[in-house]
């Protein structure tokens, strides 16, 4: 959920703030906010198609997670989002794969 409160707040930062290039990073963020609420409802449960959505969501966000931290910014913030992001997607990716072996679609 911290990783759904963070990328919302990003979004509205961005759009606030109106910096260069403010509508992708608006954009990104609002997916990544979405993301995390549906893995938060638990989508990682459902049907193949949807745990597969959820699985390339957890992939992206965990690299650009990792992306973000080898980036050498200094803004603590940075450090916190890419923390959560790499935590949330490790954690996402491994919930959707045990999920899938348990119900033998693997």
């Amino acid at each position: 959920m911290s990783t759904a409160l963070v990328s919302g707040w990003m979004t509205v930062m961005y759009l606030l703030l109106r910096h260069q290039h403010y509508a992708e990073r608006a954009l990104m963020s609002a997916l990544i906010c979405a993301g995390a609420l549906a893995a938060a409802a638990g989508a990682w449960r459902g049907p193949m198609p949807v745990r597969a959505t959820i699985a390339v969501w957890a992939v992206a966000l965990l690299g650009l997670g990792l992306s973000a931290l080898g980036g050498g910014g200094d803004d603590g913030w940075v450090v916190i989002a890419a923390l959560l992001f790499v935590v949330e997607g490790a954690v996402c990716l491994a919930a959707v794969a045990r999920a899938t072996v348990s119900t033998g679609t693997a």
